[in-house]
């Protein structure tokens, strides 16, 4: 998915303020794992998978749980 129909989607104006608004929680072989808050809750990604969110939580705690729990370790 293209990046600025990522952010668009999320309700962020462009890609760049979404990341800005992001917490990056981990960083491994160029990729990164961040948490952003949107109107559907905090969504958990990573920036090489736009595709594929790993899912909106109700808390920063429980999206940064997934994030660990679907590292590879």
């Amino acid at each position: 998915m293209e990046q600025e129909k990522f952010a668009h989607n999320n309700g962020f104006e462009s890609y760049t303020a979404m990341v800005t608004a992001s917490i990056v929680i981990f960083r491994n072989n160029g990729c990164e794992w961040l948490i952003t808050p949107t109107n559907l809750g905090y969504l958990a990604w990573i920036d090489k998978f736009l595709d594929k969110p790993l899912g909106y939580f109700d808390t920063v705690r429980e999206a940064r749980d997934e994030i660990w729990d679907s590292h590879p370790s």
